[in-house]
């Protein structure tokens, strides 16, 4: 597995208003419009270093973040190397002791810098924490997960999830019943935002670089229990997710494609030798159901055309 975490040839622009900050906010960005601009000022109100990760977008973004916000960093990849690779080039860029990964469609809306760290001293002395999170509405969102098994996986590729509720393995997985207002152990916290000490994230290696996009940070929370590690929901942080800013660009059977590859790697590294061909019977379903949706979205765009430029 490759840990991306050596200082990789970029161009780098802007200077961090706090020469010396408690976190280093790490923002991956491709083609994220205002939002990315957003999130770094928020990161930057936090208390921490924005760093943001530049995937090779065509539309300004980057350089907006130039533009508006000054304490920001900017590491430009020329090219769209994934979140996984992503990540692990910020991280290296900074130097902070406690590391936020946090999405370009997503804002640090309450809670600053220490009350980050101060999380990092809970009992369970944990080594993931991941904030409350919020939709765009202010409405909460479901940020924890317990971790997916096979037959999860299985209902959720089946495209059973919508049901969820009412299927109890989901219902599990989902956590439903999760109580969002006390901060708790958790298998697993979504990659919308979470944070690591650098020490640990050094230690695990970062992101497995094999992921290009989703189910990284589920194998990160994996590796970690693995290894007696623990993860925590903190809600004396808030983060407000809009999402899909980048995914609004390409097609959803890109995307799927993206997902089975992603669940594929999963599977072989935490679910044994069987899940994966099992679950690759799955694929025509979600391959169809995404198939289907393009065609709805184009007939009902008023455009009549969606973009499909993800490997850009």
């Amino acid at each position: 597995m490759t840990s991306g975490l050596t200082q990789p040839e970029v161009d780098v622009s802007g200077l961090a208003a706090d020469p010396d900050p408690p976190v280093d906010v790490v923002i991956v960005n491709w083609n994220g419009g205002k939002d990315v601009a957003n999130a770094a000022r928020s990161a930057a109100a936090f208390g921490g270093r924005p760093i943001v990760v530049d995937n090779g977008s065509v539309d300004g973004s980057a350089e907006l973040v130039e533009a508006e916000v000054d304490a920001a960093v900017v590491v430009r990849l020329g090219h769209n190397a994934g979140f996984a690779r992503a990540c692990n080039a910020g991280v290296a860029r900074g130097s902070a002791p406690v590391i936020l990964l946090l999405n370009p469609d997503a804002e640090i809306v309450a809670g600053n810098a220490g009350d980050l760290i101060r999380s990092f001293e809970h009992p369970s002395r944990p080594t993931i924490v991941g904030p409350r999170t919020v939709r765009g509405d202010g409405q909460p969102e479901r940020s924890v997960r317990r971790f997916p098994t096979f037959t999860t996986l299985l209902l959720y590729q089946l495209k059973l999830h919508p049901l969820s509720r009412w299927i109890p393995p989901l219902r599990a997985y989902f956590m439903f019943d999760f109580a969002e207002s006390e901060a708790a152990q958790v298998d697993q916290v979504i990659g919308a935002a979470f944070a690591m000490r650098r020490e640990d994230w050094i230690r695990f290696k970062g992101l497995d670089e094999g992921y290009f996009l989703l189910f990284e940070e589920v194998d990160l929370c994996r590796r970690v229990a693995d290894d007696g590690g623990k993860t925590i929901y903190w809600p004396d942080v808030t983060v407000r997710h809009i999402g899909s800013t980048s995914f609004r660009r390409i097609s959803r059977l890109h995307l799927q494609v993206i997902w089975n590859t992603s669940l594929l790697r999963y599977a072989r590294l935490h679910l044994g030798p069987a899940a994966a061909p099992l679950l690759a019977l799955t694929f025509p379903v979600g391959l169809t159901v995404a198939v289907i949706r393009d065609i709805v979205a184009r007939w009902t765009s008023p455009s009549g055309n969606r973009s499909n430029k993800a490997s850009e």
